[in-house]
């Protein structure tokens, strides 16, 4: 099999790179870590320097999957240093739709992947791509972008984060977030005001309440009232969010 996907990865079809480049995705589960380091990475990387944006962008969920199952250092420096040109070269400044597959990406792999890397890699790049977003000059690829934020936060939210990381980008990106929902989605906004809220006076009374260390966000940032309606929401909020989507479109 990986045979016939190295195939596809130097056809001359940008239809069928993109295709094989979703099937590494699904193959890393199933290969142990030397074919992932020999074989699979070096295709990822190849597609990864396509001609086609699209090619590219195809890339990313494989790269995420290998961040979630893999445990080799040097493997995941590789595929980390790959995750990072995408996010910080500035030819892909503007490529909205690179954008929202990273954050889906990191809401899918985030929870799972080694602590390390969602502290030092995944959290920080969210706060920066919040921060980017409040600039958008279009309100459908604001909302686009927020909405995969606040699906993306949602699910971080369940993990241990360091207090630092906590102060200086968990919080900060969804203050960030809250901006772009007071002019957007304001049932998003009123959940995220709550969350910040909790999470601000959880900082305040750490010191005297706790050791210091990681706390649970999903224990302690949300209070139980607004845990429930969180909860309840979740599922109306991205329904709502695509249906504001959607009065942007048609107002182009």
């Amino acid at each position: 099999l990986l045979t016939v996907l190295w195939y596809g990865v130097v056809h001359t079809s940008a239809l069928v790179r993109c295709t094989a480049a979703r099937m590494f995705e699904l193959l890393v589960k199933g290969v142990n870590e030397t074919l992932v380091a020999q074989r699979v990475v070096p295709a990822l990387i190849t597609l990864s320097s396509d001609p086609e944006i699209s090619v590219r962008i195809a890339t990313v969920p494989a790269f995420g999957t290998i961040m979630e199952t893999v445990t080799q250092r040097e493997l995941l420096e590789r595929v980390k240093m790959q995750l990072a040109s995408f996010l910080e070269d500035p030819q892909y400044q503007d490529q909205h739709s690179l954008q929202l597959e990273i954050i889906r990406t990191f809401g899918r792999v985030g929870p799972n992947t080694e602590p390390r890397f969602r502290d030092e890699f995944v959290l920080p790049h969210l706060h920066n791509l919040a921060l980017a977003n409040n600039q958008q000059s279009s309100d459908s690829k604001r909302l686009d972008i927020a909405t995969h934020l606040f699906e993306a936060y949602s699910a971080l939210s369940c993990c241990f984060i360091s207090e630092d990381v906590l102060v200086n980008h968990f919080l900060p990106g969804l203050r960030c977030l809250r901006t772009d929902m007071e002019h957007l989605s304001q049932e998003h906004e009123v959940i995220l005001s709550s969350m910040i809220k909790e999470c601000e006076q959880k900082v305040e009374n750490k010191n005297v309440q706790e050791p210091q260390g990681s706390m649970s966000i999903a224990a302690s940032l949300v209070s139980e009232d607004t845990k429930t309606k969180f909860l309840n929401k979740m599922g109306q909020l991205t329904t709502s969010g695509a249906m504001l989507a959607n009065v942007f479109q048609r107002k182009k």
